[in-house]
C-alpha cells in the first residue's frame, strides 16, 4: 500500500496494488508519513473501498466528517444484507447507507422521530430485507447504545431493496405502488384473504418485484413455447387464469405494458397456488 494522504490520525487514503485508491484503517497510521512511503501491512486493520469510483470519493469524504465506526458499522449491515438477501449487492448502499444511519442517531438524540409511511407496505412486500432492518436496529444498539424506532428497520430495508435493483429501473415506492395494485386486483377477483406470511405469498412476491423492475426497466421475457402448459393452467385453473387477464388489462392501459404469453403463465400458477391455499 502506497500513502497519498490522511483523512484523520488512523484512517488514509492509499493506492493498491492496482493502484487503485482505497480507505485504510489502522492506528496512527496518519502519523510521522510522506506521500509516496509505503505503509507496512502489520500496521492496516482494515480496508474500504467501493468499486464506483465515485462512491468511492464520496466516502472518503463522508469520513471526514463523521466517525469511522459508522463506516465499520454499515459494512457489518451489508455483509449481513449479502449473505441473507442477495450476494450482488451494489456496495455504493454503504455509502448512502452510513449517512442514513448518522443522521438517524442524530435526530433521536434530539428527539425527532421520522414517521415512515411505507412500513406496512416494506414489511409485507420486502420482508427479508425488513429482517435485515431489524438486524441493524439491534446492531446499532450494540454499537452505539441507542435504540432507533421500528420505521428506521424499514428506512435501512429500503436501502437494501434499492442496492438490489438497476439504475434504470424506478424508485421503490413506484416498484411497491404497482406490485400493491396488482395485489388488490388478485384479492378482488378471487375475493380471497391472502396469508402474508405463507411460502406460496413470499415466492408471488418475488415473482412480481423481478415483473415490476422489468416493467419499469422496459425489458419484456422472450416468449417461449408455453402453449401447452397455458391449455393445461386454463382448463385446470379458470380463476386464477381469469385474475392475470383482468392484471394484463390493468397494465397494458395504466402502463402500457403488455405481458408476454411466458409471464400470463407464471402469473397464473403463482396466483393457482394462493387460491388453493386460501380456499
Amino acid at each position: 500500500m502506497i500513502y497519498q494522504k490522511k483523512l484523520n490520525n488512523n484512517v488514509v487514503i492509499a493506492l493498491d496494488d492496482d493502484h487503485k485508491e482505497v480507505i485504510v484503517m489502522g492506528k496512527g497510521l496518519g502519523f510521522n508519513i510522506q506521500a509516496g512511503d509505503t505503509i507496512s501491512a502489520d500496521r492496516i486493520e482494515k480496508i474500504f473501498s467501493l468499486t464506483d469510483v465515485k462512491a468511492n470519493k464520496q466516502l472518503q469524504e463522508i469520513i471526514e466528517t463523521i466517525p469511522i465506526s459508522f463506516v465499520e458499522l454499515t459494512e457489518e449491515i451489508f455483509s449481513y444484507a449479502k449473505i441473507h438477501v442477495a450476494s450482488d449487492l451494489n456496495d455504493s448502499v454503504i455509502l448512502h447507507l452510513c449517512d442514513h444511519i448518522y443522521m438517524a442517531l442524530a435526530r433521536q438524540k434530539e428527539g425527532i422521530t421520522v414517521k415512515n409511511v411505507m412500513l406496512w407496505d416494506i414489511q409485507r412486500f420486502y420482508q427479508e430485507e425488513y429482517q435485515v432492518g431489524l438486524y441493524a436496529l439491534d446492531l446499532i444498539f450494540e454499537k452505539m447504545g441507542v435504540r432507533l424506532p421500528e420505521d428506521e428497520a424499514g428506512f435501512i430495508a429500503i436501502h437494501i431493496v434499492n442496492a438490489q435493483l438497476k439504475q434504470t429501473t424506478k424508485s421503490v415506492h413506484e416498484i411497491t405502488k404497482l406490485m400493491e395494485e396488482i395485489e388488490q386486483i388478485v384479492r378482488i377477483v378471487l375475493g380471497v384473504n391472502i396469508d402474508s406470511q405463507s411460502v406460496y405469498y413470499h415466492r408471488f412476491i418475488t415473482h412480481l418485484r423481478f415483473f415490476a423492475q422489468r416493467l419499469f426497466s422496459e425489458q419484456t421475457h422472450e416468449n417461449q413455447e408455453v402453449d401447452e402448459m397455458m391449455l393445461l393452467v386454463k382448463s385446470r385453473y379458470p380463476e386464477a387464469y381469469a385474475c392475470v387477464g383482468k392484471i394484463e388489462k390493468f397494465i397494458q392501459e395504466k402502463y402500457d405494458y403488455a405481458l408476454s404469453e411466458e409471464e400470463i403463465l407464471y402469473l397464473s400458477i403463482h396466483l393457482s397456488r394462493i387460491y388453493q391455499v386460501s380456499k
